[in-house]
């Protein structure tokens, strides 16, 4: 058995690591109303998509990637000799690449393909990446590796703070939040991912700092009694109140393996200008 691990683009994970274990990446794109496209695995400035986002009047497209992109690596895969696959997907609580990628495992003959709904984002998503490569130099099968990715999903975390909820009522990617709409004026909404892969309305505080306290004290009493734990920071555009934030926890939590991350164009196309998360899986990564 030779077991390849691969990803959507959506984990975000360091181009060092992404080279290191030479992880296929299927990428997610995001079009804007005049025909842009920011495509993941393009070498692009994330300011520019930043300032393309603020000047639309419409908030972009996301596109997950083509059946044809997972069945060519799968191919690819294949020719080298690999006899499964395991694919970590972005939540299909708010993407379809999971659909995607399980369809055209059922299109291809000659490698295994097992597909993981990580039911989160970003570094989150990204760590089940790392976690699946560190068993499969450990020498599990891909079986009890999907298995073990399977118990860990039953304790994973995130929650999210936004400027304003716009751009994830018109994505679709909210749920619950009509109540929410049109009453936050100068509120900070509070979201969090829950069991069925999508993201619900928490709470709405007053101030910044009071919703990144939240963050930090929802986070930190969900890996109460937990032996191994790393929590990221997973953050957009705004990196200095986000490095900020990272040393506070850093410095209030010492004992903590503590993280920092940056989520791409389809996360901050759902989450708009001044997105940040705070997640956390239970084992130990290291990014930075």
């Amino acid at each position: 058995m030779k077991i390849a691990v691969m990803a959507d683009s959506t984990g975000y994970l360091p181009q060092e690591i992404i080279d290191k274990y030479n992880i296929p990446i299927a990428p997610l794109s995001v079009t804007f109303d005049d025909g842009q496209t920011f495509t993941e695995n393009d070498d692009f400035s994330i300011d520019e998509f930043y300032k393309k986002m603020a000047s639309s009047k419409t908030i972009p497209t996301t596109s997950q990637p083509a059946i044809g992109e997972w069945l060519e690596n799968y191919e690819k895969l294949k020719n080298e000799g690999y006899t499964d696959v395991i694919v970590i997907n972005l939540s299909s609580g708010i993407s379809g690449s999971y659909q995607s990628a399980t369809q055209a495992g059922e299109m291809i003959e000659g490698i295994n393909v097992h597909t993981f709904d990580s039911r989160l984002a970003a570094m989150i998503e990204g760590s089940f990446v790392i976690y699946s490569l560190q068993l499969v130099e450990k020498g599990y099968t891909a079986e009890e590796i999907i298995k073990e990715l399977h118990e860990i999903r039953e304790h994973i975390g995130a929650y999210l703070i936004v400027d304003d909820l716009k751009n994830l009522q018109k994505s679709g990617r909210i749920t619950g939040a009509q109540a929410w709409v049109g009453t936050l004026l100068k509120m900070k909404p509070v979201l969090r991912f829950e069991e069925d892969g999508k993201i619900h309305p928490h709470e709405k505080v007053r101030t910044k700092k009071r919703a990144l306290k939240s963050l930090e004290n929802n986070i930190f009493e969900l890996i109460e009694g937990l032996d191994e734990v790393t929590v990221f920071v997973i953050n957009g555009d705004k990196t200095e109140e986000g490095k900020a934030f990272l040393q506070q926890l850093k410095d209030d939590h010492p004992h903590v393996n503590v993280q920092y991350s940056e989520f791409g164009p389809v996360v901050a196309s759902h989450l708009g200008s001044g997105g940040l998360g705070v997640g956390y899986f239970p084992r130990k990564i290291e990014i930075n």
